[in-house]
This record gives C-alpha cells, structure tokens and sequence, in this order.
C-alpha cells in the first residue's frame, strides 16, 4: 500500500506543478489582456517566470518517469523538440514583423508607426523588443541597424537586403526576396540535417549495439562453443577480428566518433536556428549561392546608377564568410585603380568566364541588371539541384551500405547456432 502511495505521489506531483505551471500562464495572459503594448513590470517577469520553470520542470520529471532507464535519451529529445518548437514560433513572429514593415514601406507608411502597430498586439519579450525597434526607427536610425540593436536576431541576409533596400528606394521588395529566396534552399537543407541525423544516430546506436555483443554475447558463445569442441565459424572469426582491431586503433575510433557527434549536433541544430549550409561538406557547394547574392545585389547597383565599388564593400559588410569578403573587397579596390569590374570579379574568383563573357555582351547591349539577375537566379538553382541530386544519390548508398553491414553481423551472430544445431543433429 505504501509502496502504491509513493508511486502515485511520484507521478501526481510532476502532473501538478505541470497543471499550475498553464494555470499560472493563462492565468496572467488573461489578467494583461486589458493592457496589450505596455511593457511588462518585474512582478509580470517573476509570474511568467515562475509559470514557465513549473510548467518544464514537471514537464521533464514526467517524461522522465515514463522513460524510466532510458530517461537522459526521452530529455535529450524532449529538449530538441521544445527548442524546435520555440525557435519555429520565434522565427514565425519575425517573419510576420518583416511582412508588416514590407506592406508599411509599399504603402508609404512610416516603418516606426508598423512597428508599434505590430507590438501593441503583443505582450511577450518580441513585443518590448519591437518596441525598442519602433524607438529606434523613431529616432532615425536606418532600419538594418535598428533591427540589430533591438536584438531581434535577424540572420545576415535579411539585414543586408533592408540596408540595400533602403538605399535603393526599394524596401518593400527587397524584404519580400529575403522572405521569399530561400524556401527551395531551406528544403533542401532541411532534408540534409533530417537525412544526416538519421544516418548519424543509427551509426552510433549500432556501434553501442556491437560492443554490448562484444563483451556479453560473443564470450558466451566462445565458451558454448568450446564446450562443444567446435572451431568458431569463419563469419563470427572476422567479425571478433574486426572488433579487436577496432579496440586496438582506439585513437582513431574516438575521433571518429567525435565527428559523429559534431554531425549528429549539427544536424539538430537546425531545428534550433543554426543553418547547416555551414557544416563541413556544404561549404563548398553552397559557394555559387552565396555568389548569387552579390550578383542580386550589383543588379541593383546597376540599376541606380550607383558605383559598384561602394556596392561591393556595402555587401562585404554583411557576408558570414571572411573568405568571401576578403574576395569581394579586394576586388573593389582593383576596380578603383582603373581595371574593369568584369576582369576584377573574375580574377578574384566571383564569377566564371562563361558568366564573364555574358557580363561583357550584356554590358555592350544595355541589359547588365537583366543578365546580372538571370546569372544569380541560375547560380542559386544550381546549388539547390547538385545538393538535392547528392542527396538523392548519397543517402541510398549510405542505407544500402548499412544494411549490408547489419546483414553481415546478424550472420556473424547466428552462425554459431546453426553450427551448434548442426553438430547435435
């Protein structure tokens, strides 16, 4: 009876601070509903505070109980789904804050008005920082500096397309491609970090899996074996062999699985706000993309009659990659000495000679931003579709390759049965 009683209070306990922790939100989202766009005092911060710490503490403490041994995998998956589903709802509330200053710049309607408009429907922490955003516009700053300062932690291309977009007269649209460019490439990218965690995550467990059989399961079936007088089969032979070599390069295999995990993170990571365009292995292949973005850009430039040197170093100021940068500002000082741009871009690496000779004809012709658009639309294209058909064609392989390998340890496995059926028959 006492031991029920415990094992119901285990159980009710986590359910109750869960229960009080929605109880206590709710409860102080009703009592602001009156007072939507006023900055929250410090006893509002303690309460949604509290509520927040109740609610996740017993949140674990029951997936926690329901796991049982296999509690610290049920929390680690529970914490990337809440991280998930935190960032997914941050991102969304951003986006929607970009699409009301995209309509209020089309409009003519000025930017801190929106803001404000957008945070008076709000009253967590995205609303008081849009409303340091609206202070900010208010007082002048460009929109791309003032999007920094209120911490709204816009990525780099969507800060470099309102700083572009303001000086270009083109706000509006400007925002509308950065919402709008990156759906197929963020596809793509998804399905790589889904792919890439799969493949990560049974590698490991099955490494987990094998040395479990090495050190309970082949040892029983040694000793069985020669109880019998039987010699091991060849498969059970190589797979022991295997085994003990792995054991022996125990350097190598740490590091192995040291970039396993680095994988297995990474890959998880986009589901809380980092791209995986950056892991290793798609650097490279996102190169003709990030080079779309500065033939977008120059387009512009073009367009406005503005210097593409200036254009080149405003852009530089918001590439991730220094190498890129490096690229960019080097080329912009070489077309202030005199040299043609196509010739600068280039030498530095920017755009290849059949895209150079297209440059060159267009310039002749008038149609410069024409073929500089068409040139960054194709770059970008293509980067999606080598990533996808890699994709396509690595990961079957990969399966493929790790059914084999699972194929040839359930026989190295078996093996020893059906010699033992054999030699009793």
């Amino acid at each position: 009876m006492t031991t029920t009683l415990q094992a119901l209070l285990l159980f009710f306990v986590p359910l109750g601070m869960l229960i009080a922790g929605v109880a206590i939100l709710w409860l102080q989202r009703r009592s602001s509903s009156n007072g939507w766009g006023v900055p929250r005092d410090e006893t509002t911060r303690v309460v949604t505070a509290l509520g927040w710490t109740l609610a996740i503490v017993g949140l674990f403490a029951i997936v926690g109980l329901m796991a049982n041994a296999l509690f610290l995998l049920a929390w680690v998956i529970l914490g990337v789904i809440l991280l998930s589903l935190l960032y997914r709802y941050r991102s969304t509330e951003r986006r929607s804050l970009l699409w009301t200053l995209a309509l209020a710049a089309e409009h003519g309607i000025p930017l801190d008005t929106a803001a404000r408009a957008y945070a008076s429907e709000r009253r967590d922490h995205i609303g008081e920082r849009v409303l340091d955003l609206a202070d900010y516009l208010e007082a002048g700053l460009p929109l791309a500096l003032a999007l920094r300062r209120s911490r709204l932690h816009y990525p780099q291309s969507v800060l470099l397309s309102a700083e572009l977009g303001q000086q270009t007269n083109n706000l509006g649209g400007a925002l509308r491609r950065a919402m709008g460019s990156n759906s197929e490439s963020e596809q793509v990218l998804r399905s790589i970090a889904e792919r890439t965690f799969y493949l990560v995550a049974l590698v490991l467990f099955g490494a987990g899996l094998v040395t479990f059989m090495m050190m309970k399961i082949v040892p029983a079936f040694e000793k069985i074996l020669d109880e019998f007088n039987m010699e091991a089969p060849p498969a059970l032979k190589l797979f022991v062999a295997v085994s003990y070599f792995l054991v022996n390069a125990g350097p190598v295999v740490l590091i192995v699985l040291a970039v396993l995990v680095f994988f297995l993170v990474r890959s998880l990571s986009y589901y809380t706000g980092s791209s995986p365009r950056y892991m290793p292995g798609l650097i490279a292949a996102w190169g003709r993309a990030d080079r779309s973005v500065i033939m977008h850009w120059l387009a512009h430039a073009v367009r406005q009659n503005r210097p593409l040197p200036e254009m080149m170093r405003l852009i530089s100021g918001y590439l991730t990659k220094r190498r890129l940068r490096n690229k960019l500002q080097r080329a912009a000082r070489r077309i202030d000495q005199g040299l043609a741009w196509v010739d600068c871009l280039l030498e530095a690496g920017l755009i290849r000679r059949p895209e150079a000779a297209v440059f060159r004809a267009a310039e002749r012709t008038g149609n410069l931003a024409w073929a500089l658009d068409e040139m960054a639309e194709s770059n970008s294209r293509r980067a999606v579709y080598r990533l996808r058909a890699a994709t396509n064609v690595a990961f079957p392989l990969a399966v493929a390759a790790l059914g084999g390998l699972v194929l040839f340890i359930a026989y190295a496995m078996l093996s020893p049965l059906f010699r033992m059926i054999g030699g009793l028959a």
